[in-house]
Formats: C-alpha cells, sequence, structure tokens
C-alpha cells in the first residue's frame, strides 16, 4: 500500500502542487490534510504556505504518517491518528484550510461529513475535496487481444463496485446530490468547483508504468470486480499485469496517462 501511494505521489506532483497553489492563500494559520495518505498533498500544501502556518496531516495508519513525517519534516507537521468514520479530530473554529482528498466518500453519512468538516473552519475558513473528476485512461483502443474498448468497460466495473461499495459502509446513508449542492446543504458559502489535468504522454517513466499496471490488477481483486467483466476481458487484464507477458511488453511505450481531478471548494462566512 505505501509503495503504491507513492508512486501515485510522485506521477501526481505537478497536479498536487497545483491544486495546493491554488487552495492556498498565505493567510492561513492552520492548515489540515485529511486521510493524507504518504503525505504527497501535505508536501505540496508544505511548500505552498510556507513555514508560518501550522500544518496537521490525519489518516488512520500511523505508517502512513510516518512517512508524511519523514518527507514534510518532523518540525513541519504535526501528525494525529484517526478513524474519521469515528472522529475528526480537528478543534471546532480552529481551521483555516481544509483539505480531504478522496476521503469523505469513504464515510458512512458524507453529508453529515461536511457540516462536521465546516464546523471545524474558523471564520473565513476554505474546505477543499478532492471528488470526482475524469477516471484514468492509460490504454490504447484496440489492444490485438480481446474486444476493442476495454477501459470503458472498466468504467462500469468500477461504478457498479463503487455502488457495492457505499451500500455495504455500515451506516450508510445515501446522498442524492452533487459535491456543489453538499456543500451548499452543509452551509458553506461561495461554493465552485475546478479541475485539474494530468496528462502524461507515452512513453512513460517507469513509476507511472508501474501506477498503471497497479490500477489495472486491481480489476482482478474478486471482492472489486464481481461479475461485472466477462471472462475474456479478464483474461486481458491478467495479461496487461503478468509483467512476463508479451502484451504488456509489446505495448508498453504505448502506455499514456490522461485524468481530471476535480476540487470542490465552499467557504464559512
Amino acid at each position: 500500500m505505501l509503495e503504491a501511494l507513492r508512486r501515485a505521489d510522485e506521477v501526481e506532483v505537478e497536479v498536487n502542487a497545483q491544486i495546493a497553489g491554488w487552495l492556498v492563500r498565505g493567510q492561513e494559520r492552520v492548515i489540515v490534510d485529511l486521510g493524507c495518505g504518504a503525505g504527497g498533498m501535505t508536501v505540496a500544501l508544505a511548500a505552498a504556505a510556507g513555514p508560518q502556518p501550522k500544518l496537521i496531516a490525519v489518516d488512520g495508519q500511523p505508517a502512513l504518517l510516518e512517512e508524511t513525517r519523514r518527507r514534510v519534516g518532523e518540525a513541519a507537521v504535526e501528525t494525529r491518528v484517526a478513524d474519521l468514520s469515528a472522529e475528526i479530530p480537528v478543534e471546532a473554529g480552529s481551521a483555516d484550510l481544509i483539505w480531504a482528498g478522496s476521503v469523505v466518500h469513504h464515510l458512512p453519512d458524507q453529508l453529515a461529513a461536511l457540516r462536521e468538516l465546516a464546523a471545524r473552519l474558523a471564520p473565513g475558513g476554505l474546505l477543499a475535496l478532492g471528488e470526482g473528476g475524469l477516471r484514468p485512461r492509460s490504454l490504447p483502443w484496440d489492444l490485438g487481444v480481446g474486444e476493442p474498448g476495454l477501459e470503458v468497460r472498466l468504467d462500469l466495473a468500477q461504478e457498479r463496485w463503487f455502488a457495492a461499495m457505499r451500500r455495504d459502509i455500515p451506516g450508510s446513508v445515501p446522498m442524492p446530490m452533487g459535491w456543489p449542492a453538499a456543500f451548499r446543504e452543509a452551509g458553506l458559502a461561495d461554493v465552485s468547483t475546478r479541475s485539474f489535468l494530468l496528462d502524461r504522454p507515452a512513453p512513460l517513466p517507469a513509476a507511472a508504468v508501474d501506477l498503471v499496471v497497479e490500477r489495472l490488477r486491481g480489476f482482478l481483486d474478486r471482492d472489486k470486480l464481481g461479475e461485472a467483466l466477462v471472462a475474456e476481458d479478464q483474461d486481458t487484464l491478467r495479461r496487461l499485469t503478468d509483467l512476463d507477458d508479451e502484451l504488456l511488453a509489446r505495448i508498453r511505450d504505448e502506455l499514456f496517462l490522461l485524468s481530471v481531478r476535480t476540487v470542490c471548494v465552499g467557504r464559512v462566512r
């Protein structure tokens, strides 16, 4: 898990810097990275904000917080271990900026979580969520094996898995609205979104190739895949993720990485 997150941070370093540069205004006193993972966005926030603000990184995995401290610097970040489905370890009214990337959709009641996060913002504070966008594209449309358009079918499999994941969360509450509407429902003002493009053309560096292969391998997880893909597509995925298979060797230099990450922001007045 840690190695996969490190690879993702390496590939997404420029996008993280763009997002942090857009969010940070230079007057923040307390900045929180909620669900910091291996610290990629924490590093970007620290670089954008400089040494003045208090920087807090929160995650449920101590090993990830240790990695974050290593990357940012022990003196530059305060880390807190928490199960975010049970608590948000940030004092009410204290944060000038809260960043939560791909976190809230794992919580049982997403709208209630937004309200909880809004309550932890200082007056004028900003909540920023990295949720949604466009799914990655990495493969040629026709691989020369199986039916063309594999990634379109992977999108459908991912949507089915995501819906099942949400249903299976204990205490899951539906949120039949988009993120901007949910932000407004949670009492946030000045709500807007901005999308950031990740465009890494072929041929990819090794870290990006590894990231693509790991993402494809995730679709072979039976708990995730279920019956969403036909046997032929599953066989193609196995070949694409087998480092000794000639299919992966043949298309390796054609792999690319194109995706869009959308950030929704809202402010407490």
